[in-house]
């Protein structure tokens, strides 16, 4: 997501106004809260999420999480500290987990890196952050771009995540799941 922060009446408050989607290649963008919970019935419907695994990936998903954590229910959380969850599944069966401890990088390394097989560059310096958006506030293509990019950068990725280790199921939760994995060989 893409969002904006901002101070209203001396407290601090943060809004979404636009998310990203990338779905076995293609983006999906959206800019409100609903648009979203619509995707995700969606995939939950299509997919058949409470007898097939669906797993979303999202760089930095500890972040993400204080939005989109109460818009759902979830079944289980596991997180490394307080406001840290790096895996989570909702009741549906829809499981998120988070890229960032899988690669422990930033996305524009990831990008410059870590995807020669699918190369996509994250679109750095895109976007004023000094400027505060809404659902409702124009964007340039150039800011929308910005976020396209950054979830084409996690589906490639992680697409190489999945080949290399022979499925989906097969990626560790962590980086740190390669050494223990390595330790235990």
């Amino acid at each position: 997501i893409e969002t904006s922060s901002y101070y209203d009446w001396g407290k601090k408050k943060a809004t979404m106004y636009l998310w990203s989607f990338c779905l076995n290649g293609s983006t999906i963008l959206g800019r409100t809260w609903p648009e979203f919970i619509e995707l995700i019935n969606l995939l939950h419907k299509s997919f058949d999420t409470e007898k097939t695994k669906l797993i979303i990936y999202v760089h930095n998903l500890g972040y993400e999480f204080q939005f989109i954590r109460k818009w759902f229910e979830w079944d289980s959380i596991f997180a490394v500290k307080d406001r840290r969850p790096i895996h989570a599944i909702m009741k549906n069966g829809i499981e998120f987990k988070c890229s960032y401890i899988l690669s422990n990088y930033a996305l524009s390394y990831i990008g410059a890196k870590l995807t020669q097989r699918y190369p996509v560059q994250k679109d750095v310096g895109a976007l004023d952050y000094s400027l505060v958006r809404h659902s409702k506030t124009p964007l340039t293509d150039s800011e929308v771009w910005y976020s396209a990019h950054d979830v084409q950068v996690v589906c490639s990725f992680i697409q190489q995540k999945i080949e290399d280790e022979g499925g989906i199921n097969e990626i560790p939760l962590t980086n740190t799941g390669y050494v223990r994995r390595y330790c235990r060989e």
